[in-house]
C-alpha cells in the first residue's frame, strides 16, 4: 500500500516513507475552500483545451493544460505549499543548491478514459544513477481520488529498479486514493500513471514536478510564465520557476544582468542559498589562488 499520513505528521516520517516506498500521501494538506477555488479557476482552461492533447499516452478522454498559473491564482498556493517545500528540500537539496518547477499540468480524466501507460517521469534525462533523484512529482487531489474515478496508480518500491537493467512488476500498482486537498508525493524514478475512470464524473488533479536546479526544466517556464506574469507572484514562487541563479559566487549558472520584473539576484529562502561546498566567495580567493 502507499504510505499515508495525516497533515500533522512529522515531515521526517513522510520523507522516510517516500524514500522507502517511492511514494507517500499526506491527506487534507490544503483546505476544501482552496480546492473549490482552484477547481473553478481551472475550468476555463479545461474547456479551452477540450481534448486537444489526445494520444496513446495522454489518453483520448483526458483534458490537460500547462499554463496553470495564468488560469488559477489559487494554484500558486499549491505550487509553493509548505508541505511541498518541506519534502522537496529533503529529497532534492542534497544534490543541488536550489531546485525549480520542471512542469506544471492540470489534468481532468473524464468518464470512460482507460488507464494510462505506467511510466517514470525522470526518463526525460539521459542519466540513471542509483540513489540520485533528479526530480519529484507532486499530485494534488482537486477533487476526491478513488480507484473508480481514475486515481493515480503507483507501483510502490519501483524506484529501486534502474531503467537500464529491468522493469519492476508493473502489475503491483496501487491506487492513490485520497480526499480532496490531499497530496501524493512520488519520486521521479517511481513508476506510476493515471487510472481508468469508470465513474460518472471527472477526476481533477494538479501535478507539479520539481527538478534539480542545474537541470533543464521539462516545460519552459519562461514562456509559460513570462516576466509580466511572474512579477505578480511571490519571490519564492518566482525562484521555483527559475527566476534566480543556481549556485553561488563564481559557480552560478542561469545568471542574468539587466532589467526583469521577475528576476531575483539570489534565492529568497535561506536553504536555497547554501553554498553546498562550492568555492567562489571573496573569502576563498586566496585559497583558490593557492596562496
Amino acid at each position: 500500500m502507499i504510505p499515508t499520513f495525516v497533515n500533522t505528521a512529522p515531515v521526517s516520517e513522510v520523507v522516510a516513507a517516500l524514500r522507502s516506498s517511492g511514494a507517500a500521501i499526506v491527506t487534507s494538506a490544503a483546505s476544501p475552500n482552496l480546492m473549490q477555488v482552484v477547481a473553478a479557476e481551472l475550468r476555463s482552461g479545461f474547456d479551452e483545451c477540450a481534448l486537444t492533447e489526445q494520444s496513446a499516452f495522454d489518453g483520448g478522454k483526458t483534458n490537460r493544460f500547462n499554463q496553470v498559473l495564468r488560469a488559477s491564482r489559487g494554484a500558486a498556493d499549491l505550487v509553493e505549499h509548505e508541505w511541498v517545500i518541506s519534502v522537496a528540500d529533503e529529497i532534492l537539496l542534497p544534490h543541488c543548491a536550489n531546485y525549480t518547477v520542471g512542469s506544471m499540468t492540470a489534468i481532468e480524466i473524464l468518464p470512460g478514459e482507460d488507464g494510462q501507460a505506467l511510466h517514470r517521469d525522470d526518463t526525460i534525462y539521459p542519466i540513471d544513477l542509483a540513489g540520485l533523484e533528479l526530480q519529484i512529482g507532486v499530485m494534488w487531489a482537486i477533487n476526491d481520488f478513488n480507484e473508480e474515478n481514475g486515481a493515480t496508480r503507483v507501483v510502490p518500491g519501483s524506484h529501486r529498479y534502474l531503467r537500464s537493467w529491468h522493469l519492476p512488476n508493473l502489475g503491483e500498482w496501487q491506487p492513490a486514493e485520497m480526499p480532496s486537498g490531499s497530496v501524493l508525493f512520488y519520486l521521479g524514478s517511481t513508476w506510476h500513471g493515471g487510472g481508468a475512470n469508470r465513474s460518472q464524473s471527472s477526476r481533477i488533479g494538479l501535478i507539479n514536478t520539481y527538478c534539480l536546479g542545474w537541470l533543464r526544466q521539462e516545460s519552459n517556464q519562461y514562456f509559460e510564465n513570462p516576466p509580466h506574469v511572474a512579477r505578480h507572484l511571490s519571490p519564492s514562487l518566482r525562484a521555483l520557476l527559475g527566476y534566480t541563479p543556481h549556485g553561488s559566487g563564481d559557480d552560478e549558472i542561469g545568471t542574468f544582468v539587466g532589467e526583469c520584473d521577475g528576476w531575483l539576484d539570489s534565492p529568497p529562502r535561506d536553504a536555497w542559498r547554501d553554498d553546498r561546498g562550492q568555492l567562489g566567495e571573496d573569502s576563498h580567493v586566496s585559497e583558490q589562488m593557492g596562496s
